[in-house]
């Protein structure tokens, strides 16, 4: 007896396979999940779709699926969707080795290294419905703006879902959020996905898109796609193998991005703050030792000490002891003091600071009369201060994390981070923004404050040779 198959999708997140007699194929099995209310009824999750298609078209079934029955794009939109601007040589690389591999994979580069412009000639090479996918309002709009700017598309004909606005089109840009929230709708249509800053696809409800989604075609692009919770090997399995193909240093050598100098000047604190720090280090140390901790992972931070803190008084104590310690560390009055030296350096220099904590940066804003961002910035105030900053208007911006990605930062050459970073990733972006391809040389700075934990941060950063 033949065996039809018919495959649909079910409301949520599922995929419905409905076969006439009940399926054996080993290889088929081990992506369904049998239905136990009703007979030859299978599920499965959309991400494997394309894997269950193939097993099918493989054997002599009778397949009817009604899963991306016209995945691509129009004649009108292939006509139009064609890049102006021709790919440098280690972007070609990149693209190669992603079509290599069956239209999947992560491309790693540095921020202005061009990934965009990959993603463009990715979607006129596969010539697939897409969607983009993007964390934040402000790389929807730039990844519109590319698309008009760097292609023959109008405006009319890019889709947008976020903002409040649900306007899907052939090619659609949309947020991570709004993607979750619309994934009956986005599963329907597109064949070919892009996640822009691929690292937040790790994020649990973020992961449901990766998941949810039937899309052939998987494209990330990412500084680095390391996570804190290691769930980057989760991303390579659902959107595909790290693709890198150049270095930092080798793009700035080349004269893609500036030339670069990054300086870590060590700021030991003042004596009284010294001596505050050894009291709440104390504190801090002698809590694990009491209970035989070690601290290895941010994971290990919250297991034995987050998440204690109800239960155990004294892992309250510690737990505020070491965030006291690095408050004190991240915002010494020495760092003040270097902060105010470099900017008298480069008084004629676009600068931009970074701080962990919000309290620094207002801090520094005050004594210096210097704009601030941070997440408690109204989008509107943000954008006047970007767009005059990006104008030449003001020279100088202080900022905390909500600029490490996300806006294109104009002619800046200097970079100043108050406190040094454990995380690659973060320091990438950071770098990367003072590398846009500008003449002279870019200055990046890095303040650390010798024998405390942040040294320890900043040196295993660097043992991760990500530049």
């Amino acid at each position: 007896m033949t065996i039809e198959v018919n495959i649909r999708f079910k409301v949520a997140f599922d995929l419905i396979i409905e076969a006439n007699q009940k399926l054996e194929d080993s290889n088929l099995l081990k992506y369904l999940k049998v239905n136990p209310k009703k007979t030859n009824e299978y599920r499965a999750s959309p991400h494997n779709y394309q894997k269950i298609l193939q097993i099918l078209q493989s054997r002599d079934y009778i397949l009817k699926s009604s899963i991306l029955e016209n995945p691509k794009l129009s004649e009108n939109y292939q006509k139009r969707m064609k890049l102006k601007l021709k790919l440098r040589e280690y972007q070609e690389k990149a693209l190669a080795e992603f079509l290599e591999n069956e239209g999947r994979g992560i491309i790693i580069l540095p921020t202005a290294a061009g990934k965009t412009i990959i993603g463009l000639k990715a979607i006129e090479r596969l010539q697939q419905k897409t969607v983009i996918v993007v964390p934040t309002k402000n790389l929807l709009y730039q990844w519109v703006e590319h698309l008009t700017k760097y292609t023959s598309l109008s405006r009319d004909l890019i889709g947008q879902l976020g903002d409040q606005v649900r306007d899907i089109k052939e090619i659609t840009v949309t947020t991570y959020d709004s993607a979750r929230l619309n994934i009956n709708e986005l599963r329907k249509k597109f064949n070919f996905i892009i996640f822009d800053e691929a690292h937040h696809a790790g994020a649990k409800e973020s992961l449901k898109v990766l998941e949810g989604l039937p899309s052939a075609f998987r494209l990330g692009l990412t500084a680095t796609p390391d996570r804190s919770d290691k769930a980057e090997e989760i991303l390579f399995d659902l959107i595909g193998k790290p693709i890198k193909v150049t270095k930092v240093s080798d793009l700035a050598e080349n004269g893609y991005i500036a030339k670069y100098q990054h300086q870590t000047i060590k700021v030991p604190l003042d004596q009284e703050e010294k001596e505050l720090y050894n009291k709440y280090m104390g504190v801090y140390r002698g809590y694990l030792r009491s209970r035989n901790i070690q601290i290895r992972t941010p994971e290990d931070y919250e297991r034995y000490l987050i998440f204690r803190v109800n239960q155990d008084f004294e892992a309250k104590e510690a737990l505020n002891a070491h965030r006291k310690a690095r408050t004190l560390v991240f915002s010494s009055n020495s760092k003040l003091r270097k902060v105010e030296e470099l900017l008298l350096k480069h008084k004629n220099d676009q600068v931009i600071i970074f701080s962990e904590f919000n309290d620094m940066v207002y801090d520094i804003s005050r004594r210096h009369l210097i704009p601030a961002i941070t997440h408690e910035t109204k989008s509107s105030e943000r954008q006047a201060i970007l767009r005059r900053f990006n104008t030449g208007d003001y020279s100088k911006i202080v900022t905390g994390r909500v600029l490490d990605e996300g806006w294109d930062c104009g002619n800046v050459n200097v970079g100043i981070i108050v406190s040094g970073t454990g995380q690659a990733r973060q320091f990438i972006q950071r770098l990367g923004r003072i590398l846009r391809p500008k003449e002279g040389e870019a200055a990046l700075y890095e303040l650390v404050t010798p024998e405390t934990l942040e040294a320890g941060t900043a040196r295993r950063r660097k043992e991760s040779d990500v530049i």
